[in-house]
């Protein structure tokens, strides 16, 4: 499968201290890849290096290419209307307009070829609370509620690669289960969905590949089935299941 989403000899370093290091990362389309490490270990680098935002004045190195184009020298508004578009931790949802408001507020009309914008029929058959819900404000949903409608929003937008940061935070188990199933769907939809998590037992569930961080670098990568045997996984993220 041809990457969507790829990195090529990712650096960032702030002054003569390296932040991440990154050889290679490829998001197929149709493809769920989760990033997961612990606190500190450059997941939300690696995600602010991706849309090209600079918190800092880091050094950043490499290339970053979307659907076959180096978008590295792009500024982070550019890479998203090339569809590189961003699910942050804050769910990033208006929290004075009702549901429906918020889906009818993302739409951009017409997308570019190839690229598909979901419509409100279409979002409210991946998240039937949405529609139950639709006639209330985002500041009356639960944490559930806004990251479904945070994760809509970004559909109404057509993207060609999902980014997901840390989506299960602040979720009860049940809800964690559910919204990352419908990441799932999204990705079996064609979709290149990257999923950067904390919460490896949840991710490992339903990722096609998981990539390890720690200090910045790529210690471990591969099938999310090998993956779950891999002492590093299993001893330091699984706890009971590593057996």
């Amino acid at each position: 499968m041809s990457a969507i989403l790829e990195t090529h000899d990712l650096v960032v370093a702030y002054g003569g201290n390296q932040a991440l290091a990154v050889p290679h990362l490829a998001v197929a389309r149709g493809e769920l890849v989760g990033v997961v490490g612990a606190n500190g270990a450059g997941k939300s680098t690696l995600v602010n290096s991706l849309l090209g935002w600079s918190r800092g004045r880091p050094r950043i190195t490499g290339k970053v290419i979307l659907e076959g184009q180096d978008i590295s020298l792009l500024p982070s508004f550019a890479r998203v209307r090339k569809g590189l578009l961003l699910i942050p931790e804050g769910k990033l949802i208006f929290g004075t307009m009702s549901v429906a408001e918020n889906l009818a507020s993302a739409s951009i009309g017409a997308v570019p070829d190839g690229r598909k914008a979901y419509s409100v029929e279409e979002i409210y058959d991946l998240f039937p609370r949405l529609k139950e819900r639709r006639g209330h404000l985002g500041s009356q949903l639960s944490g559930g509620e806004r990251q479904m409608l945070g994760i809509a929003r970004a559909l109404r937008l057509g993207p060609s690669a999902l980014l997901l940061d840390e989506p299960s935070i602040g979720l009860a188990p049940r809800l964690v289960a559910t919204v990352l199933q419908t990441v799932r769907q999204l990705a079996d939809d064609g979709l290149a969905v990257l999923l950067v998590e904390q919460n490896v037992s949840a991710a490992i569930e339903v990722v096609d590949r998981l990539v390890l961080l720690e200090r910045g670098s790529v210690i471990a990568e591969g099938p999310a089935a090998t993956m779950r045997d891999d002492p590093r996984i299993a001893e330091a993220y699984l706890g009971a299941h590593a057996a």
